[in-house]
């Protein structure tokens, strides 16, 4: 006997990045665009979080400070 869910589809995927090229050029430019701007939020996120982070075990400033 199997476990519940092997061999179902799964309703969560990523996008198929082969969909994506099939799109016409304007579309598929704001896709990537869309796409890119999420990588740099993320990518700055990731910068302030460390330097938070470096921040506070280096003792230069406390976060904790700002928020009270």
């Amino acid at each position: 006997m199997s476990a519940p869910g092997i061999g179902k589809n799964s309703h969560l995927s990523l996008p198929d990045f082969a969909s994506v090229t099939k799109l016409p050029k304007p579309i598929k430019a704001l896709v990537y665009l869309v796409m890119l701007s999420v990588l740099t939020v993320a990518g700055i996120a990731a910068l302030m979080a460390a330097m938070v982070v470096i921040g506070q075990l280096t003792g230069a400033f406390d976060v904790f400070s700002f928020m009270g």
